[in-house]
């Protein structure tokens, strides 16, 4: 295990730069922290780089590994309190065949990373085969979503695609407020679906609103107009998984 104490190390340079969006496109990688997250990411076999600053137990040879103090980790880290570790992963690909998804949800314009990150995690808890996410999203590997995963984007395949991609194998089941829609008791279940929702703010967007095969809304108290998007989402991913 090599020693870095310096931040104008260049390995701590080039893990702090992944930060930004931009650098984690232009080099496929992104940064994440916590020892269960790295226990996960070593299991999915995407782990780069570990920084840390207690010993760890034994890691594949193709893995840098380099001893620092809680100052880098700090520095590296978007926690106010990191546990210690550190690390680089690659950016994570789909592993199946699109016709091998057979239960996902469809994020129409999730803004809110905290809710990103629920909703991952709340799919890969109820064995959906993937979160599709919808350009206008919030960045996957966004700090704040990658903490609000709890490590689960390692569980599930998230990645984006075009809704229009799955409308002749999937049925598509758009969630919305509107009261004309069927009620979450009366729908039956798929064994091929694409469950989309939209954002609290905007709904789900009109484009998408015609490729759908089924509209659901969840009967809720006239008193409230809707429900957070992470909430909904796990009420109607657990009705139909």
């Amino acid at each position: 295990m090599l020693e870095i104490i310096s931040k104008n190390n260049n390995k701590i340079k080039e893990a702090y730069a992944l930060k930004m969006k931009k650098t984690r496109l232009e080099k496929g990688l992104f940064l994440m922290e916590g020892f269960k997250n790295l226990e996960m990411a070593l299991a999915h076999g995407v782990v780069k780089t570990i920084f840390t600053s207690v010993p760890l137990s034994k890691v594949a040879e193709d893995i840098e590994v380099y001893k620092v103090n809680m100052d880098l980790i700090k520095k590296l880290a978007s926690s106010k309190n990191p546990e210690g570790v550190v690390f680089v992963s690659e950016i994570l690909k789909p592993r199946k065949k699109k016709n091998e998804y057979h239960k996902n949800i469809y994020l129409d314009r999730i803004n809110d990373p905290g809710n990103l990150g629920t909703i991952i995690r709340s799919a890969a808890a109820f064995n959906y085969d993937a979160v599709i996410l919808a350009k206008g999203s919030v960045d996957l590997y966004n700090e704040k979503v990658l903490a609000s995963t709890k490590g689960s984007i390692f569980l599930i395949d998230v990645f984006y695609d075009d809704l229009a991609n799955y409308k002749k194998s999937h049925k598509i089941i758009v969630s919305t407020i509107d009261k004309n829609s069927s009620p979450l008791s009366h729908l039956p279940k798929y064994d091929n679906f694409v469950l989309v929702v939209g954002s609290e703010s905007h709904g789900v967007s009109e484009e998408y609103l015609h490729l759908a095969d089924i509209k659901v809304n969840i009967p809720i108290d006239a008193k409230i107009d809707s429900l957070n998007v992470a909430i909904a989402s796990g009420i109607l991913m657990y009705h139909l998984k």
